[in-house]
């Protein structure tokens, strides 16, 4: 059984408070009582919790980080790049694995309440009414790290530049000669955004639109990859004759894959294929896939950078903050 901060003030005969107060420093207390609390200290062996310290304090140098799902690698290197700069700067990280569950989220915010969480970096797959409200009521800096959240929220947020990066992997893609270029839309905001660039594109350039959007999840590897298969599908049967495929999402892109494969046609070969994240396995040499890098260890240094940046009033409204992507260029796409 554990020694406890009640069991050094009975053994040196003096309260609670006091020994709280020698173990923070306070020096309105004896140097004689206080030697004494070090001395049972040391003969009890008693290790102090630092979070009771922190919590007396009301620093507690805790901030809470959510990840929508902890298998995804996505949002791991996110939580890397966040835990890295948060540490240089003194402070721990409380991660919460989400498993893409609103109820889930709403207990953790509690739980940041009741263990006094100095800030928070949420991902959440859904923005409502009763998240906003208790984030509101929390009374501690937020910062949102790729879900961007309603602009009348308050709540800053650091995302990529979706539609940018949409416009310059259709640049890309034209560059290379392509004029009959297909999208498959991911299934989500995010995914909306990049289809308006490539309806943009599209419009600009003078060239037909051929976006698909299929309405089942796309959120996990095995989902995608059907969502991407049945998209690539529906493509092949309604415009044949489609040189480039821009998919919302690397697994997107490589559900269409393994459909172009089964009806015997290459990539590239027949059809260049373009993705978006960078995965790690879009690299792989069954794969080699051409794609866009969304930076995603940087964005959570970005979102970490923001959230010290409130807590340590050195700003109180920080502006939103969207980050460039970078085009990752792979074997999956030709020039025509």
């Amino acid at each position: 059984m554990s020694v406890t901060i009640r069991d050094v003030a009975q053994f040196c005969g003096v309260s609670v408070s006091t020994v709280s107060r020698v173990l923070n420093g306070y020096t309105d207390i004896s140097e004689e009582t206080a030697n004494k609390v070090f001395d049972a200290i040391k003969k009890l062996d008693f290790v102090p919790s630092n979070t009771a310290r922190m919590l007396s304090k009301k620093k507690t140098r805790i901030i809470g980080l959510t990840i929508p799902d902890i298998k995804d690698p996505f949002f791991s290197e996110n939580a890397a790049g966040a835990e890295k700069l948060l540490q240089e700067n003194g402070y721990e990280i409380f991660y919460g694995n989400m498993e893409r569950s609103g109820e889930k989220l709403l207990n953790f915010l509690q739980q940041a309440r009741q263990m006094r969480f100095e800030g928070l970096i949420i991902t959440p797959d859904e923005w409502n009414d009763e998240l906003l409200d208790t984030i509101h009521k929390l009374s501690i800096p937020v910062v949102a790290l790729r879900r961007r959240p309603p602009q009348s929220s308050g709540v800053p947020y650091v995302d990529n530049d979706h539609y940018k990066g949409a416009m310059e992997m259709m640049t890309y893609l034209s560059d290379l000669g392509h004029t009959k270029i297909a999208h498959i839309v991911l299934p989500t905001g995010i995914g909306e955004i990049r289809r308006e660039a490539y309806r943009d594109f599209c419009r600009i350039r003078g060239i037909p639109e051929r976006d698909i959007r299929i309405e089942t999840p796309a959120n996990k590897l095995d989902q995608a990859k059907e969502n991407g298969y049945e998209a690539m599908k529906q493509i092949h049967k309604q415009y044949p004759d489609t040189t480039a495929v821009f998919a919302g999402t690397d697994q997107l892109a490589i559900g269409a894959m393994v459909y172009l494969r089964e009806q015997g046609l290459s990539v590239p070969g027949n059809i260049s294929i373009a993705g978006v994240n960078d995965m790690d396995y879009a690299s792989l040499p069954w794969f080699d896939l051409t794609t866009m890098s969304l930076n995603r260890t940087e964005m959570g240094r970005a979102a970490a950078q923001m959230l010290l940046d409130m807590i340590e009033k050195r700003q109180t409204h920080p502006e939103n903050l969207l980050l460039d992507s970078s085009i990752i260029v792979r074997g999956s796409t030709i020039k025509i």
